[in-house]
């Protein structure tokens, strides 16, 4: 599979503090739903506005990927 498709059951996330920081991270349909996930999300689109194109968030990955972990787990 190339990196460029999509894999089934789950959202690309562009992550990262400053446009050479971002890193794609593939996030589950379920954990995306999840509260912290939603109200990250709407922290973003709050500050810089709905865009096109990948879902963005402006926070250090390593921290986001800690999230995500966590969100696992329960």
């Amino acid at each position: 599979m190339k990196k460029s498709q999509s894999r089934r059951g789950y959202v690309p996330i562009l992550v990262g503090t400053g446009k050479e920081g971002m890193e794609k991270i593939w996030v589950t349909i379920k954990a995306i739903q999840h509260l912290t996930i939603v109200e990250l999300l709407e922290k973003y689109a709050n500050e810089h506005g709905y865009q096109n194109g990948l879902l963005k968030l402006t926070c250090d990955a390593d921290k986001f990927k800690v999230i995500l972990y966590n969100i696992s787990k329960k």
